[in-house]
């Protein structure tokens, strides 16, 4: 990931001190995906979430997760088929996030000057529709989510971005 700080990119701050910020973090194991963390306690749902490349019409779900805690959070996002359980996800991705630090977990990747996606499932989903559930160690997160829908080879012309209703797990929407 310290290569990637050095590169100018959209997901790398060009303000001085939120790069040497962002090094710490980063330094002291505060900012890092994790491969095979355990999820912590399920938070929230994303009702609906999309990811095509094969169609004509492509999409992809970005959930942006900002850790409200006072010390660093493990969050994960699992994602699951529309017909089956919350026992086997299709993917997931999981980041240690630093106090006030906002992590985007995509169902896939886009180009960064779409939106910056900072973790994805391995594989990534490329022919998948259903939900999205958020797991923290720590309670204090906030949850917001996007469907972006695109079209080209490579995402190259977007076409539109939905936002998708995100809900306290284990709980109704409340009518909204």
């Amino acid at each position: 990931m310290s290569k990637a700080l050095d590169e100018a990119s959209a997901k790398v701050p060009a303000d001085p001190r939120a790069l040497a910020q962002l090094r710490r973090h980063i330094e002291l194991g505060e900012l890092e995906e994790v491969k095979a963390a355990l999820p912590g306690t399920p938070r929230y749902l994303v009702t609906f979430m999309r990811s095509q490349t094969g169609v004509p019409v492509r999409s992809a779900t970005v959930v942006s997760v900002t850790n409200q805690a006072s010390r660093p959070n493990l969050v994960t996002v699992s994602w699951f088929l529309g017909f089956s359980n919350n026992s086997s996800p299709v993917g997931t991705a999981s980041m240690i996030i630093p106090p006030d630090f906002q992590v985007d977990f995509g169902s896939r990747n886009l180009p960064g000057d779409l939106t910056v996606v900072n973790a994805i499932p391995s594989p990534e989903l490329t022919s998948d529709e259903g939900r999205a559930i958020i797991s923290s160690r720590l309670p204090e997160i906030g949850v917001s989510a996007r469907l972006y829908y695109t079209s080209g080879d490579k995402d190259e012309q977007l076409l539109a971005i939905s936002d998708s209703n995100v809900v306290c797990f284990g709980q109704g929407n409340h009518g909204d």
